[in-house]
């Protein structure tokens, strides 16, 4: 005498473990796909070119600016940018210079802006909201060389010294 279990496959345990197991992939694949759609990858900066697969830094506007003796100090106070830029050259330096302030991890919180020479030699702008932290990048507008360094914004004040250096 064989005994059958009569209740339907939807009352019993196994079916509904492998269709949880199931659900569960389904639900992580689509999650893992919302945050790689509304997060994407964020652009790199530095001197980088394609040598087969890999990518190498090359140093080309490190070594421009090195080559130029340039060298910067980066104020900012309340809304106005000033920067004072000196070089063995002194043809190297335009009228217009490009200034990056780059957040550390969120490429939509970057600021660019253009800085304009004052009758002083000085570079000047204004800028209406910096990053909190991050990288200050000064380069020509054809950007052949940079000098940069990392700053934190304390009470709305920023003093630092830019100088060539690899990203």
């Amino acid at each position: 005498m064989q005994r059958t279990d009569s209740t339907p496959w939807y009352k019993q345990f196994w079916p509904w473990f492998i269709l949880a197991i199931l659900g569960w992939g389904v639900v992580s694949a689509t999650t893992t796909l919302v945050f790689a759609v509304l997060n994407p990858p964020q652009m790199m900066t530095g001197d980088y070119a394609r040598l087969g697969k890999a990518l190498v830094d090359t140093h080309v506007r490190f070594d421009r600016a090195e080559a130029l003796g340039l060298a910067g100090r980066l104020a900012l106070s309340g809304d106005e940018l000033r920067l004072d830029l000196q070089s063995v050259e002194a043809d190297a330096l335009a009228d217009t210079v490009l200034l990056l302030a780059q957040h550390p991890t969120d490429a939509s919180r970057d600021r660019q802006l253009m800085l304009i020479r004052t009758a002083d030699g000085r570079y000047a702008g204004r800028v209406e909201s910096l990053p909190p932290r991050g990288r200050m990048i000064v380069s020509d507008l054809e950007q052949s060389w940079w000098i940069s360094s990392a700053y934190e914004l304390e009470d709305g004040v920023v003093d630092i010294q830019l100088v060539p250096e690899h990203l």
